[in-house]
């Protein structure tokens, strides 16, 4: 049976040297339109078994081969969607390839892998002209609330908030706007120093990352080394690492020690490993900390330049 075949053939190319790929690959592709008759999911099966291996650009080939095949090309668009689900260029790979051979009309299968790779900003903006015309749904951006606008401060109000607060305070609600008033008034009280000291270092999240350029104010650039230290191992961090970039981005040049963490997180050519409730999802949350660590550097690089 085609299906049984084509598991079997699978879990031994998950583990074959690469002499044995050509001839495992064409077996596969021997037995996929049969094997997909009784058998869910046999593009995203694949693509997991090649993702294991690395075999980024054969993923892209063989998509290709695929869709190009219309009794293949909805085996194909599973395949395209799992690549975007793990490679971070795939987006920008497979979209010219899908919307080639949209005909038409668009099956399932085939929209719901345009609108995984809608998710990559890269691939919006590089084929933006090809996806114009072809009717799919693209996958919904998150925003995060703006709210109003946040209160401004001076330096008496601000020191009647701390004022308020145990020195042992592990959170505060505008910590940014209430300390930046404080320092650009005059440097800080020792129970001030204490507050801030506490939100820096007492537990990593939102408010360390917000807080980190606040201490550098404070301490100097004695602190700086420490402070990286703290922040870079968190970039990564589905979520949290979106503030720590922001965090870097306000240190501006002072952060050039951090430049090869964010660079790393950068180049990177598989996804990063998060937890959501779908693979979309997962995408979506990657593609954030990508977009986070890009302006870090940029500005960054931008205030060194200045």
């Amino acid at each position: 049976m085609a299906s049984v075949r084509f598991l079997a053939r699978l879990q031994i190319l998950s583990c074959a040297p690469p002499r044995q790929w050509p001839l495992l690959d064409r077996a596969l592709l021997a037995d996929a339109r049969e094997a997909a008759r009784h058998l869910d999911g046999v593009g995203s099966r694949w693509g997991w078994v090649l993702y294991r291996l690395g075999r980024e650009r054969h993923v892209y080939a063989l998509v290709a081969r695929l869709v190009g095949d219309p009794a293949t090309r909805d085996i194909g668009a599973g395949l395209a969607r799992e690549a975007c689900h793990d490679w971070r260029a795939a987006p920008v790979e497979v979209l010219p390839l899908l919307v080639r051979h949209c005909g038409e009309g668009i099956s399932p299968a085939m929209a719901k892998a345009l609108t995984t790779a809608s998710i990559s900003e890269a691939a919006l903006r590089t084929h933006r002209a090809l996806i114009a015309a072809v009717p799919f749904t693209p996958y919904p951006k998150a925003h995060r609330p703006s709210g109003s606008p946040p209160p401004s401060y001076d330096s008496a109000a601000a020191a009647a908030v701390l004022e308020a607060k145990p020195v042992d305070t592990g959170r505060l609600q505008r910590a940014p706007e209430i300390f930046s008033a404080l320092l650009d008034a005059g440097p800080l009280t020792f129970r001030q120093a204490a507050q801030l000291y506490n939100l820096t270092f007492k537990r990593p999240g939102r408010i360390q990352a917000a807080c980190a350029s606040l201490w550098l104010r404070h301490a100097g650039p004695t602190a700086l080394p420490r402070l990286l230290a703290l922040m870079t191992p968190h970039l990564g961090d589905y979520g949290i690492g979106e503030y720590y970039s922001e965090g870097l981005a306000r240190m501006g040049r002072r952060a050039m020690p951090a430049l090869p963490s964010l660079t790393a997180l950068i180049d990177r050519r598989t996804r990063i490993p998060v937890n959501d409730s779908t693979r979309d999802g997962e995408t979506m949350l990657d593609e954030r900390l990508l977009a986070a660590a890009i302006d870090a550097r940029r500005a960054i690089l931008a205030d060194n330049a200045s």
